[in-house]
């Protein structure tokens, strides 16, 4: 059985749920505030599904993590699906 890990940037997001028809989540309860008439706000909006597999081989990264793509990656590797999907996003060393 696999677990879906959400992440916004290098951060895997906590309490996922949808608000206003959008995926949300948080880093850390210290980042949420509550607003009278508001409810809870701080939220961060999901950029990215991973998919984890319950048994991992945790093979190093490579271009199938950093390139992968799909509305929900699968990942066993040892970043846990931090790197999945980044490789548009990750600056290139000169």
């Amino acid at each position: 059985m696999a677990n879906i890990k959400h992440f916004a940037g290098d951060n895997q997001l906590q309490g996922v749920h949808e608000r206003n028809g959008k995926l949300v989540g948080y880093v850390s309860k210290a980042d949420l505030f509550f607003v009278a008439g508001e409810g809870w706000q701080g939220y961060t909006a999901v950029e990215r599904a991973v998919e984890y597999k319950s048994n991992p081989s945790r093979h190093e990264c490579d271009a199938r993590c950093f390139n992968a793509t799909g509305r929900i990656m699968k990942c066993e590797c040892a970043c846990g699906g931090k790197n999945h999907g980044k490789g548009g996003f990750m600056a290139v060393a000169a």
